[in-house]
């Protein structure tokens, strides 16, 4: 038996004596309690509590440190009922608060355990722990900002707390304020943290603001601390793929494939990296499996589009945007995509009707959170004045180019891909001589100022039936992350 223990033997027996002697003294009683508690003899520690709250119920202590008895076994539903007893007796008892919204955070009672917690700040202002659980729940409920004001209290409390350092960074990450989560994160790094996170989230943030070199090294470092972490393997692969080492990419992706062959990022990514390669078909296998791993992930299907595009395969990519537009109805993007496709081959009334169609889900989602900006709905104005100027109703067409305008005047240099590669100048001309407001020939100029002059228009082709979307055919954007849980 060592010294200490040795010593709260000894401090027991004595207060065991006591309490003989004045068996109603409730703070006396509460000191053998925890003096049980510290040695492990849970039994006496609870038979102790029952004899203090037989004598006294409304014993705040008393229920308090029999819900951290009960938490500690397990037993959450008796903690539960203590911490809530405590905190109806006294609703300042910040202590109890702070178990208490552990316990409904345990249980998935998210609204429980923030209304909880953000108490046990209130009355526990100095401490740390309570003001950490409050910055992880804000996180959980998608309140980063009142998160971050949680874990610096935390910093200020405890200036090495290497938890809020990681986590402020990490938020800081995630707000695109680089500089701010470098230095919160080098800070833990100086402080001994060897945490693979951390390595992670400075690989972030040094690719994002484009120093590859410094990504390179932490996102290794994060992946030798962390070998099976495919999120950690993704991104290092980004970061190659950025630096143009290329092979080296394609060798970090395959190898996250080899640990989790069904991650929707990494084959995303390989798509994009066979793709640069040369290796097109194979890029699109990639994205194909995207798409059936997750039928309803765009991004794959855009890329696949793209890439038949590139090859001059239009009829492969409408057949892959159709796919989309069946799987994902109510999503905008596949409705302008077929537009302009369907622009692009020489059918004009296929291509009015899924714009026109677009427009009516575009007017119907005005005023609804996470609407489409002005800029797409800009784009959506250039097709279909392109499209009522090549079905001859010069006007009109010219009218709907000045309303893109008006959503975004930067419009025709946002969509300067599609203009340069789609329209011609005979268009342009129709336009011009349509314009009749000042503004309508601005925006038949800005327009025509992109036109290439080796453009023709695609001879108008009758309708045909639609092809069944599942045709093996058909988007390109760059990186894809996956974020690290």
């Amino acid at each position: 038996m060592g010294t200490n223990e040795k010593a709260l033997d000894e401090i027991i027996a004595k207060l065991e004596r006591d309490v003989a002697q004045r068996p109603r003294d409730i703070p006396l009683r509460l000191q053998l309690t925890l003096s049980y508690m510290k040695k492990g003899r849970r039994e006496d520690a609870k038979k102790s509590l029952e004899e203090i709250l037989a004598m006294d119920k409304r014993s705040v202590d008393a229920l308090y440190y029999k819900g951290i008895l009960f938490a500690d076994e397990g037993d959450l539903d008796t903690a539960q009922e203590s911490f809530e007893k405590a905190v109806q007796i006294n609703p300042k008892h910040g202590p109890s608060h702070y178990f208490l919204g552990k316990i409904l955070a345990l249980r998935g009672n998210i609204e429980g355990a923030l209304k909880e917690s953000e108490a046990a700040v209130a009355h526990s202002p100095g401490n740390p722990l309570a003001h950490a659980q409050l910055g992880e729940i804000y996180i959980a409920v998608g309140r980063p900002s009142d998160s971050e004001k949680q874990w610096q209290r935390v910093l200020e409390l405890d200036p090495s707390n290497l938890q809020a350092l990681h986590n402020l960074g990490a938020i800081y990450t995630d707000m695109r304020k680089y500089q701010e989560a470098i230095s919160h994160l080098s800070r833990a790094l100086r402080l001994g943290s060897e945490n693979p996170g951390l390595h992670f989230n400075l690989g972030l943030c040094y690719l994002a603001t484009g120093d590859n070199a410094k990504a390179i090294t932490y996102l290794e470092k994060a992946h030798e601390l962390e070998p099976d972490n495919v999120a950690t393997l993704n991104t290092l692969g980004e970061a190659y793929a950025t630096s143009n080492e290329l092979d080296k990419a394609l060798g970090t992706w395959k190898k996250a494939l080899e640990l989790r062959p069904d991650s929707i990022f990494v084959l995303y990514n390989l798509g994009l990296g066979l793709f640069q390669k040369g290796e097109a078909e194979e890029a699109k296998a990639m994205w194909q499996k995207c798409i059936e791993i997750d039928p309803t992930y765009i991004p794959a299907y855009k890329n696949y589009a793209t890439a038949c595009t590139m090859a001059g395969d239009l009829e492969g990519a409408i057949s892959k945007w159709l796919e989309a537009n069946r799987i994902t109805p109510a999503l905008h993007e596949p409705y302008l995509a077929l537009g302009d496709l369907y622009f692009r081959n020489g059918q004009y009334d296929r291509a009015e009707d899924y714009v026109l169609r677009l427009m009516e889900k575009l007017e119907s989602a005005q005023g609804v959170p996470n609407a489409p900006d002005k800029e797409f709905k800009a784009s959506v104005e250039l097709l279909y004045g392109a499209i009522l100027l090549a079905d001859g109703q010069s006007g009109k067409g010219v009218e709907h180019w000045r309303r893109a305008m008006e959503l975004d005047p930067n419009f025709a240099l946002a969509n300067a891909a599609f203009i340069g590669k789609t329209l011609w100048p005979g268009l342009i001309e129709a336009a011009q001589n349509a314009a009749k407001t000042e503004d309508q020939k601005k925006a038949a100029r800005l327009v025509g100022s992109l036109v290439s002059e080796d453009v023709a228009p695609q001879p108008p082709k009758p309708p045909a039936p639609e092809k069944d979307g599942a045709e093996k055919k058909g988007g390109f954007s760059w990186f894809s992350r996956g974020k690290k849980k």
